[in-house]
């Protein structure tokens, strides 16, 4: 694992520049329902906990839960949206919600009720900081998802979805911006940070065993930990459910 900074993680990062980043991986997940495998897995979660509601970390743009709430596996649960630097859109669903002040995972208690959730989130943070995350809210619940496995395949199809993706597929990224075609193809400052941030996170990720294992050390005894690997070989999903015994 190596903790390169990705660009989207610094206070000083435009944010136009990170708004259209978590727009276009939120629109890619979306589209191509990369987190429908693990939506089996997080209604089980929820009726372990005796859980209805569900506050996401880290959400970006909010694309995985916008999927994920339509989803009949997932239907009647209350989503609430948090991020370090939210970016509040209209037409969510129902069901979803942002809540619009800035949450530090590490350091605020998680607003909302039910288990917390990371979508592609849980890499940003460092292996102290991912213990001090699961820590704090095991007695909720922790519910990780990552589609990154630092793996020579997954690093080359980043780089194609970030360089040649990007080309392809800008003009249908919604909400459409024409902002987004100028630093696209005139001035492709997106082709640089977007790409350098998709790279930097494969870096950054983990194998399954070893994410696991670091998540039941953190947790300890007092909670139930199980992962694995969901979905197709071209869009895996690494998951690690942390579930308190009792509630």
């Amino acid at each position: 694992m190596v903790h390169l900074i990705e660009l989207e993680d610094m206070p000083g990062f435009p944010p136009m520049l990170r708004r259209m980043q978590v727009e276009f991986i939120g629109w890619l997940v979306e589209r191509f329902g990369v987190y429908r495998p693990v939506a089996p897995l997080i209604a089980q979660a929820l009726r372990h906990t005796g859980a209805r509601s569900l506050t996401d970390l880290g959400s970006g743009q909010g694309g995985p839960i916008r999927y994920l709430a339509r989803r009949p596996e997932l239907a009647g649960v209350d989503f609430l949206l948090t991020d370090r630097f939210p970016t509040p859109e209209a037409g969510l669903g129902d069901g979803v919600r942002w809540h619009a002040a800035p949450v530090d995972a590490l350091a605020d208690d998680a607003p909302g009720a039910g288990p917390v959730s990371l979508f592609n989130t849980f890499h940003h943070f460092t292996p102290e900081q991912q213990q001090e995350l699961v820590r704090r809210h095991v007695h909720r619940g922790v519910l990780i998802h990552e589609v990154l496995q630092p793996e020579p395949l997954v690093f080359l199809k980043i780089l194609f979805t970030t360089t040649i993706g990007q080309l392809l597929l800008a003009p249908f990224v919604r909400p459409f911006r024409w902002q987004r075609l100028l630093f696209t193809y005139l001035i492709p400052v997106n082709l640089v940070t977007i790409t350098w941030d998709g790279l930097v996170s494969v870096l950054r990720s983990d194998r399954p065993r070893a994410l696991v294992a670091r998540v039941q050390a953190a947790a300890g005894e007092g909670a139930v930990v199980r992962g694995g690997v969901a979905g197709p070989w071209w869009a895996p999903v690494t998951w690690v459910h942390c579930l308190p015994t009792t509630t």
